[in-house]
């Protein structure tokens, strides 16, 4: 089993490599993440969702996000969730002004999970309805408008548990790749965004508790032959209100 999911590690890696065309920009970061859930029943969970991401690994902002959601558990392994996004885009330009782009995201969810040996592979697709601050960007933000675009998301994700099902912390290896599409006026995806490749560890702190930590690829494209790559340390904490 180990040999399985080593080797699919590399075939997404090679996959996401295989996209950086003849030029691209690298650049450096770490995101943070806190993740806090509460059950309101069997079926529905809140989660609120707090994002602060840097460029240059912590010296220049990136974005900051505040992601509320709410899930309807239809069964163990199929959920639906809708939420609401708000984003603050920062230009990399910290001389720039203004440097702050705001963006309204209004989103669907469905994730299936796949139980097998020691291990889950879970599938989650996202559309999003975006309201982003159009360019150029004014002085007086009264005076800035909205274009709004759609964008569909598919990750799809497999962790497998490294530690014996009874230690006191267990630990899973996690990989995911996530491909994002713009959709036109009809609802038809037609042209790549970026894709996000990751790979780390999941803690299990405890049963209220739980900690992501992953080296992730980032790969935006700009134009038809130049690709922005961000390598980022991301950071998740979870933690269960009830």
């Amino acid at each position: 089993m180990i040999f399985k999911f080593l080797r699919l590690t590399v075939l997404i890696f090679l996959v996401s490599f295989s996209m950086a065309a003849q030029e691209y920009e690298k650049i450096d970061g770490v995101w943070n993440a806190f993740f806090l859930d509460h059950s309101l029943s069997d079926k529905f969970t809140l989660r609120s969702e707090f994002h602060l991401r840097t460029v240059s690994f912590l010296s220049v902002w990136n974005q900051q996000i505040i992601r509320p959601s709410v899930t309807y558990n239809d069964s163990k392994n199929l959920k639906w969730t809708v939420g609401y996004s708000f984003i603050r885009n920062f230009d990399r330009d910290v001389n720039v002004s203004p440097r702050i782009r705001l963006e309204h995201n209004f989103w669907e969810q469905l994730v299936y999970n796949t139980p097998i040996k020691k291990g889950l592979i879970s599938s989650r697709l996202r559309l999003e309805h975006r309201f982003l601050e159009g360019f150029p960007l004014q002085e007086d933000r009264s005076l800035r408008s909205f274009d709004f675009g759609s964008r569909i998301r598919y990750r799809l994700t497999y962790q497998h548990l490294l530690t014996p099902e009874e230690a006191k912390v267990p630990i899973n290896f996690v990989v995911f790749d996530e491909a994002f599409l713009f959709m036109n006026s009809n609802g038809t995806p037609f042209r790549f965004n970026q894709n996000w490749t990751s790979f780390g560890l999941k803690f299990q702190l405890n049963k209220k508790m739980v900690l992501n930590s992953a080296f992730q690829i980032n790969t935006f494209k700009v134009t038809d032959d130049q690709y922005i790559r961000f390598r980022l340390w991301s950071n998740t904490l979870i933690y269960k209100l009830k």
